[in-house]
This record gives C-alpha cells, sequence and structure tokens, in this order.
C-alpha cells in the first residue's frame, strides 16, 4: 500500500511517504525553461530562476483559487494546469528522494490526502476536481482541511496528551493559526476542531535580524497570553515554518511551557494527512467521530415506510465529508405533498429540528403514483442542498421532471 499526505500553501508544501520520518518540505514555486517544456519545482525551480534560463511562478494556491492564468514563454497556463504540474512534480521529486530508503509493506488501497488551511467551499470544490483528475487512476484520493489533519495527527498520539482541550499555534510566513480540539467524555465518542487565524501577521523575513527575532517573540508572547488565558491543555503543540527553531523565541516558550505539555512538530499537517490515508488505504475511519470546517456535524434523515415499517432513511451521518459525493435515492410518496426531514446535531441534547419541503407545485395524482428522485449535496457543513425531481409513475402518469430546490441549515439557527 502506497500512502501520501500532501500539505499545500502558497508559502510552501511538505510532502510526507509512506513514513513520517520520509517528509520533505518544498517551496511552493514552479519554474519552465525559457526555451524548452521542462518544469522545476521548490528551491530548484527558484535557483534556475536566479541563472536566468526560466520564468518562475509562485503563490500557486491563490492564481488557483483567483482562477488566474500565467504565460511563460508565449504559452498561456491555467492556474489549475500550473498547479496540477506542480503537485505531479511533487511527487515524482518524493518518490525520487525515498529510492532505496526501507517502504513498509502493507495491504491496502494505494491513498493520496490533501490537506489545504481554508476550508472555503469554492476553494475545496475545485481542488476536489482538480485532485480526482489528476491522481484518481493511480490513488484513492481525499481533500481534508488543516483542521481536520490536526485532528488526525493528535488522534494518532499518546491518549495522555489529547484527554482534555489540546491547543496549537502554526508560524507560517505571513500567518499565525490556533487549533483546539477537544474529545467527548460521554457515551458519544466525537472530537471537535476548530481554528481561527490570528490578526498577528510575521513575515520569515525579519527574523534574519535581531531586532525582528525580538519583536517576533514579543508578538507571540502576548499571542499566548491571550489565547491560553484560564485554559487548561493537556497538551499544546507548535507547528509550522517558523518553529523550527524555537530558540528564537525564549520569551515565549517560557511562557508556552509553563505547566503544560508543549510538542514541536514542523511538518505536522502532511503527517496527519498521511495518518488518514493509511485509515483510509485500509478501509478504516477514527475511533472518534470527526467535527470540524470538512465534516457534517449532523445526521440527516427522512421517515421512509417498507413493508408497512416505519424507520429513518439516512441521506448523510455526522462526521461524513461534505465533499463526499452522494447518489441519488428513488422515492414513491403515499400520500402526500411534502417530505420532512430531521436534523440532528450529534453533539447536542434536543431532538433536533424537522424542515418540511413542499411538494405541492408537482401534479397530483392517484395515491402512490408518483415518484420522485431525491438528491443531497453539500455547501460546506452548515448548509444541505436538497433537489426533488417528479419522475412520474412509468407509461400510466408521464413525468413532469420539474425539480424543487431548498436549502436546509444544519447547525445554528434556523
Amino acid at each position: 500500500m502506497k500512502v501520501i499526505g500532501i500539505a499545500l500553501s502558497d508559502e510552501y508544501t511538505d510532502i510526507s511517504l509512506y513514513r513520517e520520518e520520509y517528509t520533505y518540505r518544498f517551496p511552493t514555486l514552479l519554474s519552465r525553461e525559457r526555451k524548452g517544456d521542462r518544469f522545476y519545482i521548490g528551491e530548484e525551480a527558484y535557483k534556475k530562476n536566479l541563472d536566468g534560463g526560466v520564468i518562475l511562478v509562485d503563490k500557486l494556491l491563490s492564481l488557483f483559487k483567483k482562477k488566474g492564468s500565467a504565460t511563460i514563454s508565449e504559452t498561456c497556463y491555467d492556474a489549475k494546469e500550473l498547479l496540477g504540474i506542480f503537485l505531479e512534480n511533487l511527487l515524482l521529486e518524493g518518490e525520487r528522494r525515498v529510492q532505496g530508503r526501507e517502504i513498509p509493506e502493507e495491504e491496502g488501497k494505494d491513498t493520496l490526502v490533501l490537506s489545504v488551511r481554508d476550508a472555503d467551499v469554492e476553494l475545496m470544490s475545485s481542488l476536489n476536481e482538480l485532485v480526482k483528475e489528476k491522481f484518481s487512476g493511480q490513488y484513492a484520493v481525499q481533500l481534508i482541511s488543516h483542521t481536520e489533519s490536526f485532528s488526525h495527527y493528535i488522534l494518532r498520539q499518546d491518549k495522555k496528551l489529547y484527554n482534555r482541550q489540546v491547543g496549537m499555534l502554526e508560524f507560517s510566513s505571513q500567518v499565525l493559526h490556533y487549533y483546539e480540539m477537544q474529545v467527548s467524555k460521554g457515551t458519544k465518542k466525537y472530537a471537535i476542531s476548530v481554528s481561527e487565524v490570528q490578526p498577528d501577521a510575521l513575515s520569515f523575513g525579519i527574523l534574519e535580524d535581531p531586532r525582528g527575532r525580538r519583536m517576533t517573540d514579543q508578538v507571540l508572547s502576548g499571542l499566548c497570553d491571550r489565547l491560553t488565558k484560564s485554559k487548561v491543555y493537556s497538551a499544546f503543540f507548535l507547528s509550522g515554518k517558523g518553529f523550527e527553531n524555537t530558540e528564537l523565541f525564549p520569551e515565549f516558550m517560557k511562557k508556552i511551557v509553563r505547566g503544560r505539555r508543549v510538542c514541536v512538530e514542523s511538518f505536522l499537517f502532511s503527517i496527519g494527512a498521511l495518518y488518514y490515508g493509511r485509515l483510509l488505504g485500509k478501509g478504516e475511519e477514527e475511533e472518534y467521530l470527526l467535527l470540524c470546517d470538512t465534516r457534517i456535524g449532523a445526521d440527516i434523515s427522512i421517515k421512509v415506510t417498507k413493508k408497512e415499517r416505519d424507520f429513518p432513511l439516512y441521506l448523510a451521518h455526522a462526521g461524513d465529508s461534505w465533499l463526499k459525493e452522494t447518489e441519488d435515492i428513488r422515492l414513491l410518496l403515499e400520500n402526500q405533498d411534502y417530505i420532512d426531514f430531521q436534523v440532528q446535531d450529534v453533539s447536542a441534547t434536543n431532538r433536533g429540528k424537522q424542515y418540511r419541503m413542499s411538494l405541492t407545485s408537482f401534479p397530483k395524482r392517484e395515491r402512490r403514483c408518483t415518484k420522485v428522485s431525491l438528491r443531497t449535496s453539500f455547501h460546506g457543513n452548515a448548509v444541505a442542498g436538497i433537489e426533488i425531481t417528479d419522475l412520474g409513475f412509468g407509461d400510466l402518469w408521464k413525468g413532469s421532471f420539474q425539480s424543487i430546490k431548498e436549502t436546509i441549515p444544519l447547525k445554528g439557527k434556523e
């Protein structure tokens, strides 16, 4: 079984192949020869650019999100193509680096998991399409957020490290991001993870100067006071390129280690993606139900009757990825012009909420003479889209194929 975890960002991209120690970091740079067709990535792309023989493109993820393009030697490439070329070359370079090393032999599907910081619906959907287009012929592919990757990493650690609240600070170029995870204590086993970008922005460039390092230390120290006030952590993690050398921030480190376990893992997100890839390759899931920005937090069901017995038919379960493809369901209406949807938040103690979708605009027919197709889609983890289409009933009652679309909130107020 081949398993690969990738953490993609504008500044740099980490790739973990097979096992944690086979992890490598590349600047997210792509260049192409001015008079040839060869592409280069990472440090090699930057060095070739200094020689003047290539044209360099950076911030590939932002360019992809903006649906931009770049012209290289009179050839115009759209951002999707450029990012696809970068990822293909990243995998080739990663495989080259592990050649000759000991590779664990495990049974399962070859799996690739890509993690990104921003769980924006449009970005995630477009990236999911790109990754499947490029790699689904070789791998089972899955897209997750850094918040979810953080959860997978923590749940592979000793349970003593997550028996209470877990915190983490990511320090990347221009980004300070705080993450938090809490596992449930009751019979329902779930893990809730959240993240929040911090208002302070720090550049790696200022770390080259003593005054810049002192200023950064002060900013991190203030952030520590603000984030950890009145909180009890079972462990606190530091991640990102900025924490490769924690000796640069002595005052911050004094504060963060006071009375708590502190662990440093610069490559946490790609390793977390790797851990999840191992589970997927074996057809397994986490022991805990994950609730985060890339997972649905509620069960969604409708009541159906089969052989005179009523039971709930689940359209989605809490913990499902909202990027997961859903299948159309065919239903035969008994004698009603509506369908009721039950939404149950898995972390709540109440009976959930019911939403009624009216079908009065469909043609009127006799009892059990209207079949409908029901399709469920998700717009992030907060909203479900429902589409119901009238199919009629065979040749006796021709379908109008009229569709009704509505959205159902999955959390918060109606």
